[in-house]
Formats: structure tokens, sequence, C-alpha cells
């Protein structure tokens, strides 16, 4: 479930999204994404799906459930954006300050974007290494586009389900909406939403011998 708050120190207008659309889809179980309409053009830069990581002081609010270690059972994420942190091979690596509130301390971390991928890197370990290389998105985005990446020692693949669609929660429409499925080949399973000019408005990624992170 996502609150998508704009707090720039030179704006100050705020826009929420529906809280309870993430969390209407799991509770209720239903397929709250219609087919794509006919004619939809293929994205060429997935940047205008993803979090708005190049503005600092950008925050994305989250709901929190998990079985995983280092999250909460249940409770809050704060994601605030700093800006610019790194290059890797010419891509800019953006940072954003993870905060669960009363649970652990915050935490750096990292994304590598450009208009061809949204790749999360995790945290930082050492010497400008990284936790992990998950690529959320990768260009073309549309219907049934896939993409292969390795993620801590596992191939997965990555597949849009949705695109160009409509989510519909108790009444209220969200339009622009891409939805990608990935499998792993050690089993890990995962779905993640995201809404054009917005980002990620939901994700729920199982791995096994470490659990389920849902936000």
């Amino acid at each position: 479930m996502l609150f998508y708050k704009l707090v720039n120190s030179r704006d100050k207008r705020r826009m929420v999204l529906n809280p309870s659309l993430a969390l209407v889809i799991v509770l209720a179980g239903c397929s709250m994404v219609d087919t794509a309409p006919t004619g939809t053009s293929p994205e060429l830069d997935v940047r205008n799906y993803y979090i708005q990581l190049a503005s600092p002081n950008v925050e994305y609010d989250y709901t929190v459930a998990s079985t995983a270690p280092d999250h909460p059972t249940s409770g809050t994420l704060a994601m605030n954006m700093k800006g610019i942190f790194d290059s890797v091979n010419g891509t800019p690596v953006y940072g954003c300050l993870w905060n669960y509130g009363t649970y652990g301390t915050p935490t750096n971390w990292y994304y590598s974007l450009s208009n061809l991928q949204a790749i999360n890197l995790g945290t930082e370990t050492s010497n400008w290494q990284y936790t992990d290389t998950w690529v959320d998105l990768q260009s073309p985005l549309d219907q049934n586009k896939s993409w292969i990446f390795t993620s801590q020692g596992e191939q997965i693949t990555a597949t849009i389900v949705k695109y160009g669609a409509t989510a519909q929660v108790e009444g209220q429409s969200y339009d622009n909406v891409l939805m990608v499925n990935y499998t792993g080949a050690s089993g890990t399973t995962g779905t993640e939403w995201f809404q054009r000019g917005t980002g990620i408005i939901y994700s729920h990624v199982t791995r096994p011998n470490f659990g389920m992170v849902e936000n």
C-alpha cells in the first residue's frame, strides 16, 4: 500500500494515491488491472515509470509486511530521495534513505537508473560494491516483453503481464499501469506494479530461505 508525497523545498504541493490500492488487491484477491487498450505504444524510457530518484526530498511512504530478516513484520517504510550519488559505467547511481520508523536504523539504499534500465542495487558493502542487481524495469516496456538478469546469484526472468492498463480499486481508476511478474530459477517469485509518472505502487517478492517482503 503506497502513499506518495512530493515534498520539494520549492514546491509544497502533495499528491497522495489511494492508500487502499495494494491492500485491496492482496486481501480481496481480486484482479484489478484490465487488459491493455489496443494501440498502446511501447515505452522506450523506463524512467517514465520509475520512482523519482533525481530530485532530492521526493518521498515515498509505504506500508510494510514481511517475514524476512532486517524488515519489520508490519509497519511503514519512508523512502527519501537524496539525488545522484555515483556513476557506474556512465550510468547514474542515486541514493535513497530507507527509514522503517521505530524499527532498526535508517539505511542508505541505491539505484542505477538510465533510460534503458532501472536496477535496485540494495545497500553498499564496501569499495563501491552493492548487495544486489535486481532489474525492476528494462526497455522497451510493452505487453509480454521479458528480460533476464542475475540477482544474488539467481537467474530471474521478468515479464510484463499488463501494460498500458487501468487499475480498478473500489470504483476508482488508475491509468497507465504496468505489472511485472518475476520468476527465479531457484524459486524466487514476485510481482511489482508501476504507474507512469509515479513509479512503484505495489511490490511483493518472496525468496527461498529469506522470506517475503511486501510494500
